[in-house]
């Protein structure tokens, strides 16, 4: 199994010691088209962070980069994008089934914010036509159903992003929160209305205040 991250159509990242028979059981349905994926092995165990919870790597995640959309609006990848939101459904699944914690250095616990309800388990992170990155997180108090709206939310948002930029809705509202070229920002829930909201760094500083 591939375990050097490269610049794939879809990035795969499971944790040391994740039994690799599953990880196959759950990408062999990607795999089925041929699509350039990769699967990466985090070596690290109980790594100490000094950065902010939105900020620090998930257990699991998942990028799906420019090129996959771009091969999906040929006609042929039409049926595979259907199983690649089945595929990141199950894989996502696992944020609400592992329970994962966050060591920061002891010189900065002021980092960890009280209320951040979001899951450093698991999140996705799609790749725009003008190359700026949305992480989706997860709350972790949300049911798994929630999630999967959200991920449905998102892909979508995504697929009209490259089949209209730069007029597209995802086009505009990520414009208002991130100027910087290869910036991040940040999708999350509302744990009222299930749809997904926009934010980026300051936005998650405010909203995280401990």
């Amino acid at each position: 199994m591939d375990k050097t991250i490269t610049s794939p159509s879809i990035l795969l990242k499971y944790p040391k010691n994740f039994p690799e028979q599953l990880i196959i059981n759950e990408v062999q349905e990607l795999l089925a088209d041929k699509i350039d994926l990769k699967i990466h092995i985090d070596e690290e165990e109980n790594t100490t962070y000094n950065a902010l919870e939105w900020i620090i790597p998930t257990t699991f995640f998942v990028w799906i980069f420019k090129s996959y959309f771009e091969s999906f609006l040929s006609e042929a990848g039409k049926d595979h994008y259907k199983i690649l939101k089945k595929s990141l459904k199950k894989i996502v699944s696992k944020g609400k089934l592992i329970r994962g914690r966050i060591i920061t250095s002891t010189y900065s616990p002021e980092k960890l914010s009280k209320s951040y309800n979001q899951s450093i388990v698991v999140s996705l992170t799609i790749q725009t036509k003008n190359n700026k990155r949305i992480k989706l997180l997860f709350d972790d108090n949300l049911v798994e159903e929630d999630w999967d709206s959200a991920i449905d939310q998102l892909l979508d948002f995504v697929i009209e992003h490259y089949k209209t930029y730069p007029t597209d809705y995802l086009t505009k509202e990520i414009s208002k929160k991130c100027k910087k070229e290869n910036g991040t920002v940040y999708a999350l829930i509302d744990e009222n209305s299930k749809k997904i909201e926009f934010f980026d760094e300051l936005d998650m500083m405010n909203k995280f205040k401990n």
